[in-house]
C-alpha cells in the first residue's frame, strides 16, 4: 500500500508540475498579450500626445471664430436698427417736403394766377387802346407823336411780356 501511496503521490506531483508548467505557459502568453496591449496603448498615447496640441489649437480657433461671429451678429443687429431709424427719417423728410410743396403751391398759385390774369387783362386793354389809337392816328396827322407813344407802349408791353415770362418760369419751377 505504501507503493500505491507513493505512486499516487508521484502522479499527483507530476500533475501539479504539469499544471505549473501550463500555468507558466499561460502566464507567458498573457505577458506577451499585455506587451502588445501596452505597445498599442503607448502608440495611441504618442498619437494622442501629437494630436493634443492640435486639438487645443482647434478649440481655441473655434472659440475665436465663435466670438467673431457673435460680434458680427451684434454689429449687424445694431446696423439694422440704425438703418430702420434712417429709413424712418428719410420717410419723414419726404413727407415734410411734400407738405411744404403743397403749402407753397396753395399759397403762391392763387396770387400768381390773379396777377397773370390782371396782366393779361391790362395787356388786352393796352392792345385795344393801341388799335383804337392807331385808327384815330391816321385820322389825325399827328404821325410823329403817335409813333413815339406807340413805341413807348410797345416797350411797356415788351417789359410786361418779359415779366410774364419770368413769372411763368418761376411757376414752372415751383410746379416741379
Amino acid at each position: 500500500m505504501e507503493d500505491a501511496l507513493q505512486y499516487t503521490q508521484l502522479i499527483t506531483n507530476i500533475i501539479i508540475i504539469m499544471l505549473f508548467i501550463g500555468l507558466v505557459v499561460l502566464l507567458l502568453g498573457v505577458i506577451k498579450s499585455m506587451k502588445k496591449i501596452t505597445e498599442t496603448i503607448e502608440k495611441f498615447s504618442k498619437d494622442f500626445t501629437d494630436v493634443k496640441p492640435k486639438i487645443y489649437e482647434t478649440v481655441d480657433k473655434i472659440n475665436s471664430l465663435s466670438y467673431n461671429v457673435s460680434t458680427i451678429v451684434k454689429k449687424v443687429n445694431e446696423n439694422v436698427d440704425v438703418l430702420g431709424t434712417v429709413v424712418d427719417k428719410v420717410k419723414d423728410t419726404a413727407d415734410s417736403i411734400i407738405e411744404f410743396e403743397k403749402k407753397i403751391q396753395s399759397q403762391i398759385e392763387p396770387p400768381v394766377m390773379e396777377t397773370l390774369n390782371t396782366i393779361t387783362a391790362v395787356s388786352i386793354g393796352i392792345k385795344t387802346f393801341m388799335d383804337k389809337w392807331k385808327s384815330s392816328k391816321k385820322e389825325r396827322n399827328h404821325v410823329k407823336w403817335e409813333e413815339d407813344k406807340y413805341m413807348e407802349i410797345k416797350e411797356s408791353l415788351n417789359d410786361v411780356d418779359k415779366e410774364l415770362d419770368e413769372v411763368n418760369s418761376r411757376l414752372s419751377d415751383l410746379q416741379k
